[in-house]
């Protein structure tokens, strides 16, 4: 085991492969195997062979952290609801991906023992996002697809079946365009993830960066149809407004404009002039759209049978809960809604059907503890970098809320644990005047 005190293979080496794999996702795998697995097996490995090293005594001061409590309750209330579940096969896969999820994020929270480490992690991500950033725009203007893509010819290569987004109800899936990918294969999980990524780049200083920042991204969820993330979208830039720049008459103002111009328009959809006559009707179609007056592909009422069945179910169980993977046991009893969706399309309504009542309480203290201790920190913090990062991941967590739903589901969703183990990093590396020691890994070396 000499090869684990490489410093090619150091603890802070093989952690930011782990969160940088994590992050990558689907986009490095084979069939169900992903990049991450790998490096999640050999972190394991390594974590066992200190356990040994350390005779075999284990450092529980990470439980003091707040909020990690609460999710290692999450996991273990998983593995418990296995023995009710209605397939307990599914209910292992399910506790597979919280497993897998968790454990990103505890390495974040162990590897940010400095704010200098989670600088480390910041900037691999940030560089990782603008990546996605670019490959998202050559799919969103040009012909070019990522290998493991839902469009891409080369998908079968690697053990994955291409994807007819025609059949989610895409308004883009009508025309001959194909919506990006990026990362993420499925398009609404990379309009989550842009916008999640946003306010890294919305509270930057740099102008530059803000405006490249804010084009791109705004562009690429506008490409991906996806509406819930596209008012998730709105809801950053209002936030942002209000809370970061405290500017409420601005906001105000934007929004009078823009009702205005609207209104406008769609005083010309009579127009004899072809050109102003389309530009009218498309802004009145994408408003209707947005509002969900137009249910393009019947998705919203799909959507809408899914939850009407989980929550039935869930009400049957005492408010208990199906258990991990019940939610999809259940709709696959009950038969495929439009003959194909069996996921709850809806993860909040998917921890309240699978984790019952409690699990639904913990994580709703678990957010909302999480985005107001950031808020806080955003206005106290004399740490420009502790503030920037609070700025940004309260932003982002307050995104990601309205942004899930337009996701099958985001407990496979790596951003989300990353962006879970950045929020818990932050708020420690804040309260703390911090080195960390009290979390020292074993055969740590930079």
């Amino acid at each position: 085991m000499k090869f684990l005190k490489s410093p090619i293979l150091s603890f802070n080496s093989l952690n930011l492969l782990l969160v940088g794999s994590a992050f990558l996702g689907v986009s490095f795998s084979y069939g169900n195997f992903y990049l991450y697995h790998f490096f999640m097996l050999l972190s394991s490995t390594f974590w066992i062979y200190s356990f040994k090293q350390n005779d075999f005594l284990i450092n529980l001061d990470i439980l003091k952290i707040k909020y990690v409590p609460t999710l290692l309750i999450v996991f273990f209330w998983y593995v418990l609801s296995t023995s009710w579940t209605l397939r307990v096969d599914l209910g292992i896969k399910y506790v597979f991906y919280v497993f897998c999820g968790l454990f990103v994020t505890l390495s974040i929270i162990f590897f940010s023992k400095t704010i200098e480490n989670f600088n480390k992690i910041t900037y691999l991500l940030g560089t990782l996002i603008c990546f996605e950033i670019t490959i998202a725009l050559l799919e969103s203007f040009s012909s070019f697809r990522m290998p493991i893509s839902s469009y891409s010819s080369f998908a079968s290569i690697f053990a994955k079946d291409q994807v007819n987004f025609s059949d989610f109800g895409s308004i883009l899936a009508y025309s001959n365009f194909q919506p990006p990918t990026g990362f993420r294969w499925n398009t609404n999980d990379l309009a989550i993830c842009m916008v999640i990524s946003l306010p890294f780049f919305l509270c930057s200083k740099r102008f530059a960066i803000q405006l490249l920042g804010i084009i791109s991204i705004s562009t690429i969820i506008i490409m991906t149809s996806s509406r819930a993330v596209f008012l998730a979208l709105i809801l950053v830039y209002s936030l942002y407004l209000i809370f970061i720049k405290k500017r409420l008459g601005t906001l105000i103002f934007i929004w009078f404009v823009s009702a205005l111009f609207i209104y406008g328009i769609f005083q010309f959809k009579d127009s004899e002039n072809p050109r102003i006559n389309e530009l009218a009707n498309s802004a009145q179609a994408l408003t209707l759209y947005l509002s969900g007056q137009i249910d393009v592909g019947g998705s919203l009422e799909w959507r809408r049978e899914l939850v009407e069945n989980g929550l039935k179910a869930f009400y049957d169980s005492n408010f208990i809960g199906l258990g991990a993977g019940g939610s999809v046991a259940n709709q696959e009893l009950i038969g495929a809604v439009a003959q194909r969706f069996t996921s709850m399309h809806n993860f909040w309504i998917e921890l309240l059907v699978e984790g019952g009542i409690i699990i639904a309480i913990l994580i709703l203290f678990f957010l909302v503890g999480l985005l107001y201790d950031l808020f806080l920190i955003s206005l106290s913090s004399e740490n420009p970098l502790l503030k920037y990062y609070s700025q940004s991941l309260f932003l982002s967590l307050s995104a990601f809320i309205p942004a899930a739903i337009a996701a099958s589901s985001t407990i496979y969703f790596f951003p989300m644990w990353i962006l879970f183990g950045s929020s818990i990093s932050v708020i420690f590396l804040s309260k703390s005047n911090i080195r960390y020691e009290t979390l020292d890994s074993p055969n740590d070396e930079e």
